[in-house]
């Protein structure tokens, strides 16, 4: 099957499930004092004792539109009393990016990022192209969790082991040369992804190594980091990148021209893959070695991957809440602007 032809025939529904609720629920019974606040209003006394035949006669001639201008101004207080209760209540949305179960493996990637993945034996380089292939892989792995471990000299987390595919794909994006210093600690790497991993719950757990280089940096050497991810039944999925026989490595001079690195005697440095040493972390783990001289051998790794055995686990997302009183709080504002205007200008018009 190729991997067009999978990505086509693997798909996956996601929903959101929403909830409302309030953070401060016994706050409601500030409602009860609404019908005191009406009637106090009536029950003021007069500035003056006016005139029965006035009073008669006004009894008579008030219709009810104006009587419902005399009210305005109350009605709107208390709309705008009863919004900053729910203020008090306040109101919050909940949501939840997916409520199924998942059924997969846990992979944490570990991308070599040093200088020689620049080459150009892969179009346009070996980085942007992996990148590509990888973010393919991402998204059609969606019942797994993935986390993403960049190294170059150094080893750094970049993102931890997620569901969340949108997150990890925007820290894929930002991944680029020279972020972990250059160099290629394989070792170090690899002991990094199993930090990771060896708490995970899940049965099969992999480290998908993306390197195109030898270990010449760090100070675990890959063989030990590879018995270390075996003791936690750790799986390595060795991926070398680019030609075996090595490819130049391109250089922008101060000037912005463009070259390539030399040895000391001016000679062209190809890059250097140590297959053997990639087939032998594989091997230690029980996983497997590929070599990807072009984009396409990535599929050979996904089909792959896809074969193993999954475990049910229980996505750890739980509700997250998100306060809505603002848009409450932003009504009885101009609930309590419109009472000062009807009461200064409007009935006063009238």
């Amino acid at each position: 099957m190729s991997y067009k032809t999978y990505k086509t025939y693997k798909s996956y529904k996601s929903y959101e499930v929403n909830k409302m609720r309030f953070g401060s629920i016994y706050y409601m019974i500030l409602f009860l004092a609404l019908p005191f606040i009406w009637m106090w209003r009536d029950r003021q006394k007069p500035m003056s004792i006016p005139h029965p035949d006035i009073v008669l006669k006004l009894r008579d001639e008030v219709s009810g539109g104006v009587r419902f201008k005399v009210l305005l101004p109350r009605i709107l207080r208390i709309l705008a009393i009863a919004l900053l209760i729910l203020v008090l209540m306040r109101p919050q949305k909940g949501f939840i990016s997916d409520t199924t179960n998942k059924s997969g493996v846990d992979i944490m990637v570990v991308f070599d990022v040093s200088s020689s993945m620049t080459a150009e034996d892969f179009q346009p380089n070996r980085i942007l192209a992996a990148k590509r292939v990888l973010a393919d892989f991402i998204n059609i792995r969606t019942n797994d969790r993935i986390g993403l471990i960049v190294f170059g000299s150094q080893s750094y987390l970049q993102c931890p082991l997620t569901n969340d595919k949108k997150t990890l794909l925007g820290f894929l994006k930002d991944v680029k040369i020279g972020m972990a210093e250059d160099g290629t600690a394989i070792g170090m790497a690899i002991g990094n992804g199993v930090k990771r991993l060896k708490d995970s719950s899940a049965k099969t757990k992999l480290i998908l190594l993306l390197t195109d280089g030898d270990n010449n940096a760090g100070a675990i050497d890959p063989e030990t980091a590879a018995k270390l991810a075996a003791n936690y039944n750790i799986n390595i999925y060795a991926i070398g990148i680019g030609d075996p026989n090595g490819s130049p490595i391109p250089i922008i001079d101060p000037f912005g021209r463009k070259g390539y690195a030399r040895d000391v005697d001016g000679n062209i440095l190809l890059t250097k893959m140590n297959t053997e040493g990639l087939k032998k972390i594989a091997g230690i783990t029980n996983g497997n070695y590929f070599l990807a001289s072009d984009a396409d051998k990535f599929a050979e790794v996904m089909e792959r991957i896809d074969q193993l055995e999954k475990t049910r686990f229980e996505a750890k997302t739980p509700f997250v809440f998100e306060e809505r009183y603002m848009i409450f709080t932003l009504l009885a504002f101009i609930l309590l602007i419109s009472e000062f205007l009807v009461s200064k200008f409007y009935l006063r018009a009238a």
